[in-house]
């Protein structure tokens, strides 16, 4: 199979083709989720649009698996296939700044970091967040970010979309061109084609960033999520609330017996214009007797600093919507949740709204608008032969609350993808999303990941 692939592409291809006997290959193959271990049969790091295509017709030509790795960072490992054809889009990370328009044209392989170094110090908000993180994924799965509630979700706020299609051809979507494909693309995740290029709307705004971080005993834990759930629809827009059980990490200036010990975290972010809301987060923050709380003005790219993972640790993640914070549902977790399974597992809840639910239920393909919570376990271990006792872990306390949810569930953030959660995921939108599928892709191509059978 190596050597057909090896034959398939033509001679022009300008990215490096790796196979299991290339020194570069096992790093290529490697991505964020330590769990994940394939070997694909061959990885294509393309250079430019013109790879992509030959990568495209390669893999429909031999019928292999075809998978996309841009920032290989969603924890389900769809990035890389076994048996099939990587194409790599890394290489292809420029971005484009059109500061008066603002307006950022990032290549498929970007991550937000690359985009962020540009637009930042244009005085530019992207739609997106303050990591290493990959654009395509974050993006193709509605991208809902720090600045979501402010500004709509990273796909509320793409302008057009270079695609190349399971045919090989490279078209552009947007409103006006090819609006299914587009539709599709704001939320139905990858499935469609591949994205070569993202052209955003940005907003302006100061990189300067306002935090406010407290953090409470468990057994403070019923009393404040109670207080989050009546607080949250008078937040401004511009802050965005994220509530955590974790083990406390050893951070500097914490008093010597809080590393280690369990608590629920608050940490609020407000991003752009941190001086307009400066009281109303002092007001947000004054709750209980918390054993931690400080504000701080921090640059924008630093935000998620403390929480940043390094490549190859393991995860397992699961998500649940929300629309009300219910004693039962309190009283449920508390029982559960703790003890957390390791120092690195988080149980998070992110406050929904705002510019979220300004856009009509049915105008992308992302499909829990009006949601006001997002349930969000990061579960996270080190060595794997801890990996069947944290899995079930996660599965179970997932089950437990998504008894109380909505039905729905972020795609970004579920390491599961069987069908019925990629039910959950797409809700309403399923059907049409399927019907988009067999326009654009009714052999499969580009069908490693999330499937609409």
């Amino acid at each position: 199979m190596q050597t057909s692939l090896r034959d398939a592409f033509p001679t022009h291809v300008a990215g490096e083709l790796l196979t299991p006997d290339d020194p570069a290959y096992h790093d290529a193959r490697t991505v964020w989720n330590g769990v994940i271990d394939r070997y694909p049969a061959a990885i294509l790091q393309c250079s430019d649009p013109d790879d992509v295509v030959a990568g495209v017709n390669a893999a429909r030509k031999h019928n292999v698996p075809l998978s996309i790795k841009s920032g290989g960072h969603m924890t389900t490992g769809h990035a890389v296939c076994d048996d099939g054809l990587v194409l790599d889009l890394s290489p292809m990370n420029s971005v484009e700044i059109q500061v008066d328009e603002r307006i950022v044209r990032v290549a498929g392989g970007a991550t937000w970091a690359d985009v962020n170094a540009k637009a930042l110090p244009n005085g530019l908000l992207p739609p997106g967040i303050p990591l290493d993180v990959g654009v395509g994924g974050f993006t193709l799965g509605g991208g809902l970010g720090v600045t979501s509630r402010v500004e709509g979700l990273a796909a509320d706020n793409l302008l057009e979309v270079d695609v190349v299609t399971a045919e090989g051809d490279i078209v552009t979507a947007s409103a006006d061109e090819n609006s299914d494909l587009f539709w599709a693309l704001r939320g139905g995740g990858g499935g469609f084609g591949i994205v070569n290029s993202f052209t955003f709307r940005c907003r302006e705004g100061s990189r300067e960033s306002l935090i406010g971080q407290a953090m409470y005993p468990v057994h403070a834990a019923a009393g404040y999520l109670r207080y989050f759930r009546e607080q949250l629809d008078q937040l401004p827009d511009a802050l965005y609330p994220v509530v955590s059980f974790i083990t406390i990490p050893d951070l500097p200036g914490l008093p010597d017996d809080l590393p280690g010990t369990p608590a629920l975290s608050v940490y609020v972010m407000c991003v752009g214009e941190p001086a307009k809301v400066e009281a109303p987060l002092q007001d947000f923050m004054a709750f209980g007797d918390p054993l931690v709380a400080l504000t701080d003005v921090v640059d924008y790219a630093d935000l998620f600093a403390p929480f940043v993972i390094p490549k190859g640790e393991r995860h397992h993640w699961e998500s649940a919507y929300l629309d009300e914070l219910s004693d039962e549902l309190i009283e449920t977790l508390i029982a559960e949740v703790l003890p957390l399974p390791t120092p690195g597992t988080a149980v998070n809840f992110y406050g929904l709204g705002g510019a979220i639910d300004q856009v009509a239920a049915d105008d992308t393909a992302y499909a829990h608008r009006g949601s006001r919570f997002l349930f969000h376990i990061t579960t996270h271990w080190k060595d794997a032969k801890d990996d069947d006792a944290n899995v079930a872990w996660t599965r179970d306390l997932h089950a437990a609350v998504r008894a109380f949810g909505n039905g729905g569930e972020y795609l970004n953030n579920q390491t599961d993808t069987t069908p019925e959660r990629v039910q959950a995921a797409f809700g309403k939108h399923h059907d049409r999303l399927s019907a988009i599928k067999q326009t654009w892709d009714p052999g499969n191509v580009c069908g490693c990941g999330a499937s609409f059978e």
